[in-house]
């Protein structure tokens, strides 16, 4: 009988993907599912504040988590609703045009089956003189 239990419950948790003897799926495959962060280019003046909407995609799934952008040496974090995530940053004077870029990485929430990602684009900040 004891034998019997035993194989039962093993057949069990094996049809289950051994789902049953563990907690959530997303802790089971953490980081597997890649993502990729993304952000149109701008074109600004010095010393204004622009807006950044980065969209994070990861096949039709909404992903959770946050947006860090690095411009000019300074950070911005924003956290996603929706798979997007709005930043707004401060342009730098500059003495001539000049084509800057801005750094988005995408750190999911911990434990999340979605990998981190980052990408880099091009803002080009125009003097106003």
């Amino acid at each position: 009988m004891k034998k019997t239990a035993i194989a039962l419950f093993a057949s069990l948790a094996l049809v289950l993907g051994m789902g049953a003897l563990g907690s959530t799926a997303n802790a089971a495959y953490p980081n597997t599912v890649a993502t990729s962060v993304s952000a149109a280019s701008k074109s600004v003046n010095e010393g204004s504040t622009f807006k950044v909407t980065a969209k994070v995609n990861a096949g039709n799934a909404t992903v959770g988590g946050r947006v860090t952008a690095v411009f000019n040496g300074k950070k911005y974090n924003a956290s996603l609703s929706g798979g997007r995530a709005t930043l707004f940053i401060k342009a730098p004077k500059v003495k001539k045009t000049t084509v800057k870029t801005l750094r988005l990485n995408y750190k999911p929430y911990q434990g999340s089956i979605y990998k981190a990602s980052s990408t880099s684009v091009s803002v080009k900040v125009k003097n106003k003189k």
